[in-house]
């Protein structure tokens, strides 16, 4: 860059053979220079050109040097750009023997300074000029100058030649400024979009750059490159339980861990740590020998993990989910190796004990099955293919059907049924749980419309509530929406939720629900008895009705023990004013003790199973038909048990 200093002088090389014109050259040029009536308008011009430069009559200051050769002109200019004072203008005679001429010698110059201005002093203009600027561009830089010259002309020349000088060094100063602010601040963007603002380690996009150019840089070489990647686990809790600035700290010094522990210079191959997501980090690692050697370096990096971190005065102890993938065994492409060592991650997320995991194909298929699946789950919601499907609940002192339990059913178009276990979990995962819901909800309501206006139906039917659903806070204003909009009695809606989903936050839970019963629709827990310490919370939820883990009822015929602990549920619920269902009574024996036990009423295989709505009517026309059969086969089972 030229220095401020520099371009604030008006240098000018003037270079001719003859000595009295270059003695005009100084007169017209010099400080004593007093141009006459004619030309009083050139003192304001070198006024406006050069402020400051101007001597006290306003008369523009030039630094004038001569030469008398072209040779030593352009050592001149050689030692001007050298000593970082370059001119403004050259003024080259055309002829000046026996030396080289002004052309050559302006080609020269040119390409020594590409800013100087040059101007070629000439008696005649002829055709051989035509090209010059094509010869020594560019072309706003190459002058003619016709001699003889009148001084003031010469003058005004050089004050014009030289304030154009100033603002083209100037106008490059600022582009120059301009560039280094655009590299500077490219460097910034590009930092921001390569790296993690938090650890200041590569980020996911930076990562798969460094993996491909090992990949690429791997295929002549030996060895596997090998990606690891861990997710912290409850790192969320951290960040609520410490603070923002704690997790933080900590994910600093996860990434600084790794780096200097994998990362040392002295090592043969060099690892490259990532942030890779939220709470995960990357290992990339070229040039791993075999399988033990992958082994070995993914149970360091969780063993490096798990060492206690001390934040904010407390030793913070983790838990690392891993999962691993290499090239070549696992693809020849960087995104693909990464998708392969995610597949694996969320297996090892998914594990008990957060076990390393390491990819094979199978994983793919079941991740390409999923994707799949995703897709056509979403389509089957819009085109009505989750339906309603009902279960009777029997009681066990008249035989009539007391209760229905509604349970969501996908139909594909083919007529195959999904079952629950395998969409419902899609749909939390999806985070589409709430429209499903509300979905089989709708369904229902629409079904108990029907019933109602042909049959007088009077029964009330329960729908299965999640976790997620508690969650929505909408959830309340759903429920009366879709009531209201079917003209369905509340008190035929039961919303049935599992004792674990209800004990997840009960602090939540417990003003949803209070609300939900006050509107009228009952409140069922399901799968009752399944371990929580404490009973506490029934005292204070609007609970109508326990219905019995069926892992409890498929045990009851071998296993005393069992018998007491639903013996003890039955008496707990009719202290407190509750109903008592047993679900999962599969054969009469079961149906015969629970009966004996005082349940109320019973579901399961052993009554009915889920039926689609159609047919469930069918069989709630026949029910009267069969049921006193069954009712006449508990009794005598309920007496041989009691001898």
């Amino acid at each position: 860059m030229t220095d401020t200093h520099d371009i604030a002088k008006n240098r000018i090389l003037v270079v001719d053979d003859d000595a009295m014109l270059i003695a005009e050259y100084l007169r017209c040029l010099g400080e004593g220079y007093e141009p006459d009536s004619a030309a009083t308008t050139l003192t304001e011009l070198e006024k406006v050109l050069f402020g400051e430069e101007t001597d006290e009559s306003g008369a523009a200051r030039f630094s004038v040097d001569t030469r008398d050769q072209g040779e030593p002109a352009v050592e001149a200019i050689h030692e001007a750009i050298r000593a970082r004072d370059p001119y403004a203008i050259v003024f080259l005679d055309i002829r000046m023997p026996p030396g080289i001429d002004g052309i050559e010698a302006a080609k020269r110059i040119r390409a020594l300074d590409p800013d100087v201005n040059i101007v070629i002093v000439t008696g005649s203009m002829s055709a051989e000029f035509d090209k010059l600027d094509t010869e020594v561009p560019p072309a706003d830089k190459i002058f003619f100058f016709k001699k003889p010259f009148h001084a003031a002309e010469c003058r005004q020349l050089a004050a014009a030649l030289c304030g154009k000088w100033h603002a083209d060094m100037t106008l490059r100063r600022v582009n120059e400024e301009l560039e280094q602010r655009v590299e500077e601040r490219t460097a910034a963007l590009q930092k921001l979009a390569y790296f993690d603002p938090v650890t200041r380690l590569p980020n996911h996009l930076m990562l798969l750059n460094e993996l491909q150019a090992m990949i690429d840089k791997a295929e002549d070489a030996p060895g596997d490159s090998v990606v690891v990647l861990l997710d912290i686990d409850r790192f969320s809790f951290i960040n609520e339980t410490m603070g923002y600035d704690a997790g933080t700290e900590l994910l600093r010094s996860i990434g600084n861990r790794l780096s200097r522990t994998l990362c040392e210079e002295r090592k043969p191959s060099r690892a490259v740590i990532g942030r890779f997501g939220a709470d995960e980090f990357a290992v990339l690692m070229r040039g791993v020998e075999n399988d033990i050697a992958i082994r070995d370096l993914a149970e360091n990096v969780q063993d490096i993990v798990e060492e206690p971190f001390l934040i904010d005065g407390r030793d913070i102890f983790l838990k690392a989910s891993i999962g691993v993938a290499w090239h070549p065994v696992h693809g020849r492409d960087a995104k693909l190796i990464f998708r392969s060592a995610e597949a694996a991650l969320h297996r090892s997320m998914r594990s008990l004990d957060h076990a390393v995991t390491y990819y094979h194909s199978e994983m793919r298929y079941r991740a390409r099955h999923k994707f799949a699946m995703e897709a056509e789950f979403r389509s089957a919601i819009d085109n009505g293919q989750i339906k309603a499907f009902y279960q009777p609940q029997q009681s066990v002192e008249t035989g009539k059907i007391a209760g229905i339990e509604a349970l969501a059913r996908w139909i594909r178009a083919d007529g195959t049924v999904v079952p629950p276990c395998d969409f419902i979990p899609l749909s939390e995962q999806m985070g589409i749980s709430d429209l499903v819901f509300e979905t089989v909800l709708a369904d229902v309501c629409s079904d108990i419309a029907e019933w109602r206006v042909q049959h007088d139906w009077k029964i009330p039917v329960s729908v299965n509530l999640s976790a997620h659903q508690l969650r929505n806070a909408d959830l309340i204003g759903l429920v009366k929406r879709i009531l209201m909009s079917s003209k369905v009695d509340r008190k035929l809606i039961n919303l049935e939720l599992t004792e674990t989903a209800l004990l997840e936050d009960l602090t939540t839970a417990r003003p949803i629900l209070n609300d939900l019963s006050a509107f009228g629709v009952g409140i069922h827990i399901d799968d009752f008895g399944t371990g929580y310490s404490s009973l506490s919370y029934l005292a204070e939820l609007p609970v109508t009705t326990l219905k019995i883990d069926r892992s409890f009822v498929g045990k009851l015929v071998d296993s005393e023990s069992n018998t007491r602990v639903v013996q003890a549920i039955i008496a707990l619920g009719k202290v407190m004013g509750l109903d008592i269902v047993a679900e999962g009574v599969e054969s009469d024996q079961q149906y015969a003790i629970v009966r004996k036990l005082g349940c109320d009423l019973v579901q399961g295989y052993f009554v009915a199973k889920p039926m689609p709505a159609d047919q469930f009517r069918r069989w709630c026309d026949g029910h009267e038909d069969t049921q006193s059969l069954k009712l006449a086969s508990s009794v005598v089972d309920i007496d041989r048990a009691r001898t």
